[in-house]
C-alpha cells in the first residue's frame, strides 16, 4: 500500500513537457521530413502492447531538425533536459521510461552548476550498440549540421556523464570537427546550459527505420569502398554475452543451420571494423534478438530470421530490415521474459529457412 502510494505521488510530481510548449519560438534549421514506413506484416505480429504504433497513427519516422536553445538544464543521471520548474523535455528520450523509475533527488535536489559557451548532448538513457548507431549518432550527425560547427567558428562542448568508449569514438570519428571538445560532467549535479544545440532523434522508440536522407550517408562512412560478395550466412551466438537471451540447445540447432551454410560467429571477440565488413558481405543472417543484429544495417537485400525467448516481440529490428530492404522472419519461443535463456524449435527455425532461403 505504501509503495503504491509513493508511485501515485512521484508519478504526479514527474512532468514531462514538448519542446514546441517550453520554447514555442524555436528556429529549426535542417529539418529531416517525415518518412512513410510501408509495415503491413505489423498488423499481424505479437509486439508487445507498450511498443505498437497508436491506433490510427500513421507508421512513420518523426520530423527531425536541430536548434539553439538557452538556459535549460541537463540531467546527466538520465542525460535528459529539464526546465527551469524541472518538467522532462519528452524530445530529449527515446527510450520508454516508467515515471517511477526516476530518483527525484536527481531530478529536483541535486546543486546546479552553470556550463557556459555552446554545448550538446551526446549519450541518452541507453547506450548500447543498437542506440548508439541508431540513436545517439544520427542525432549528432543532424547536431553537426549547424553551421557554427561546420564552419568551426565556435568551440562546443559534446558532454556526457558516461564513459566515451571505443564504439562511440569509432563512430563519432566520421562527423566530430576539431572544434567540438569531448567534456565530461558529474553525474550527482545539474548543469543549466548557456546555448545549448539541440537534435531530436531521427527514430522512434524500438523502430529501428533511419530515414534514407541520412542512412545511405552513415552506412557509405564506415562500409568498404569495394564490391560487395554476399558470402557468409551467419548465425550471431549470444554465448558470451552477459545480459542473457543464450539459446539452450544451440548445439542441436547449429547441426541444423549448419546444412545451410551457416557459420556461427561471436561477435565479442571481432573488432567492429571487423563486424562491418563480415556484415556487408553477408547473404543471411539468424540471431537471437541482441545488439549485435544492428550490423544488418551494413548489409543489402539479405535474409533474416530473429529468434525472441518469449512469444511476445519486439521490433527493432524489423524496422532496420525493411529500411534497407531486407526479408525478414521471426521466432518464438514460449518463456515468460524478454531476457530469459530459451530453447528454439528447431524444426520451426528449419521451415523458415526453407522458406526464406528459396525466396
Amino acid at each position: 500500500m505504501l509503495e503504491n502510494l509513493k508511485t501515485q505521488i512521484k508519478n504526479n510530481i514527474v512532468k514531462s513537457v514538448s519542446l514546441d510548449e517550453v520554447y514555442p519560438d524555436l528556429n529549426k534549421s535542417h529539418i529531416i521530413d517525415s518518412e512513410v514506413i510501408e509495415a503491413q506484416e505489423i498488423e499481424q505480429m505479437p509486439i508487445a502492447h507498450h511498443l505498437k504504433p497508436l491506433p490510427g497513427e500513421s507508421l512513420q519516422t518523426p520530423v527531425a531538425y536541430t536548434t539553439i536553445i538557452e538556459g535549460v538544464i541537463y540531467c546527466p543521471e538520465y542525460n535528459i533536459l529539464l526546465t527551469k520548474n524541472r518538467k522532462i523535455i519528452s524530445e530529449s528520450f527515446n527510450t520508454i521510461r516508467p515515471k517511477e523509475s526516476f530518483n527525484l533527488k536527481s531530478l529536483f535536489n541535486l546543486k546546479v552548476e552553470t556550463i557556459s559557451g555552446y554545448c550538446t548532448v551526446f549519450h541518452q538513457w541507453t547506450n548500447n550498440y543498437y542506440h548508439t548507431i541508431i540513436d545517439n549518432i544520427p542525432r549528432f550527425y543532424l547536431t553537426c549540421q549547424q553551421e557554427l560547427i561546420q564552419n568551426q567558428t565556435e568551440e562546443v562542448k559534446l558532454i556526457h556523464s558516461r564513459y566515451i568508449s571505443e564504439m562511440d569514438k569509432f563512430f563519432l570519428s566520421k562527423f566530430i570537427t576539431p572544434n567540438v571538445k569531448i567534456t565530461p560532467v558529474k553525474k550527482d549535479k545539474l548543469y543549466q546550459i548557456d546555448k545549448l544545440i539541440f537534435s531530436t532523434f531521427l527514430t522512434r522508440d524500438s523502430i529501428g527505420y533511419l530515414p534514407k536522407a541520412y542512412r545511405e550517408e552513415f552506412v557509405s562512412k564506415y562500409t568498404p569502398k569495394r564490391l560487395r560478395k554476399k558470402n557468409h550466412r551467419i548465425y550471431i551466438s549470444r554465448e558470451s554475452a552477459y545480459n542473457g537471451r543464450h539459446i539452450l540447445n544451440e548445439e542441436e540447432l547449429l547441426k541444423v543451420i549448419n546444412q545451410f551454410g551457416f557459420q556461427k560467429i561471436i561477435l565479442e571477440s571481432m573488432s567492429i571494423s571487423e563486424q562491418i565488413e563480415l556484415f556487408y558481405d553477408a547473404e543471411a543472417v539468424i540471431a537471437p534478438h541482441g545488439a549485435g543484429l544492428t550490423n544488418i544495417i551494413f548489409s543489402e537485400n539479405i535474409k533474416v530470421l530473429e529468434l525472441f525467448p518469449c512469444p511476445v516481440i519486439t521490433t527493432h529490428y524489423y524496422f532496420i530490415s525493411k529500411s534497407v530492404g531486407h526479408t525478414y522472419q521471426y521466432c518464438s519461443a514460449t518463456e515468460n521474459t524478454h531476457n530469459s535463456n530459451f530453447v528454439v524449435d528447431v524444426m520451426q527455425v528449419k521451415m523458415h529457412l526453407e522458406a526464406l532461403l528459396t525466396a
